[in-house]
């Protein structure tokens, strides 16, 4: 068993490698790829409910996956950080215009009204990913602290080139499918 400090430091050289691809790739094509390969799975279409982060640039563009759930009459829920104490809520998205950057330069739901951590459906970002689920975020732990006690089906959106051997630690949690813009995955979470 690796010991935790040296997995933390293999996951900071695989965060660095793959934003520097990320941030100089233009993913348009993949983004086309990934959604539709998203709206079509009995996931996306059996949802009532979905998770979904506001994207950053260098990340799978989730813009459109948004408009298209709420133009279907889904209800869209996305995370707000508490960054005291590493853990985040999915707070109901209705409107652009109810967004603000928080502290952290993240765009967030300002005032936000309903809180829903049980949707039917979570996407969840990444950085890298093995095939079978398990994932490489930005370092807070804040997925692997909600995935611990999430209940629904879970979908990683990401570059084929984002598949990759890491080091999994205990508390690490897998997702249910990983979508690239080549093939779907069946992760191990059950």
């Amino acid at each position: 068993m690796i010991d935790d400090e040296v997995i933390e430091v293999n996951k900071k050289e695989i965060r660095k490698k793959v934003l520097e691809v990320l941030k100089q790739k233009d993913k348009y094509q993949e983004e086309v790829q990934l959604m539709q390969t998203l709206f079509d799975l009995p996931e996306w279409q059996n949802a009532d409910s979905i998770g979904v982060t506001l994207s950053m640039p260098h990340e799978v563009s989730t813009e459109e996956i948004i408009k298209f759930a709420l133009v279907q009459g889904k209800k869209v829920y996305v995370p707000n950080c508490h960054y005291q104490n590493k853990t985040m809520d999915f707070v109901r998205f209705t409107s652009p215009n109810d967004l603000y950057e928080d502290e952290k330069g993240i765009l967030a739901v300002r005032n936000p009204e309903e809180i829903n951590n049980q949707m039917d459906l979570l996407l969840v970002p990444g950085l890298g990913f093995n095939t079978e689920g398990y994932r490489v975020g930005y370092g807070g732990g804040y997925y692997d602290r909600f995935l611990s006690s999430f209940e629904g089906a879970t979908v990683s959106l990401i570059l084929e080139e984002q598949l990759m051997e890491i080091p999994v630690a205990d508390f690490d949690q897998p997702v249910h499918k990983i979508i690239t813009d080549k093939r779907v995955i069946d992760g191990v979470r059950q």
